[in-house]
């Protein structure tokens, strides 16, 4: 009895470590997202405005 307790408790403590790790899986996967998305979009920008001085420079 006593072994299937402790065979309990070890399961129980294994998922829990998996949860846990799982968990900080994808917050840093949403986190590196947003980095990317944040990068992404900032290049985005640049390459619109680098459009926009290009057309007022050949319309001047």
């Amino acid at each position: 009895m006593v072994g299937l307790v402790s065979a309990l408790v070890g399961e129980i403590a294994y998922e829990a470590v998996r949860f846990v790790i799982m968990l900080a899986l994808l917050v840093l996967a949403v986190f590196v997202g947003g980095k990317l998305r944040k990068a992404a979009d900032a290049k985005k920008a640049a390459k619109m405005a680098a459009s926009e001085n290009k057309e007022k420079e050949i319309t001047e």
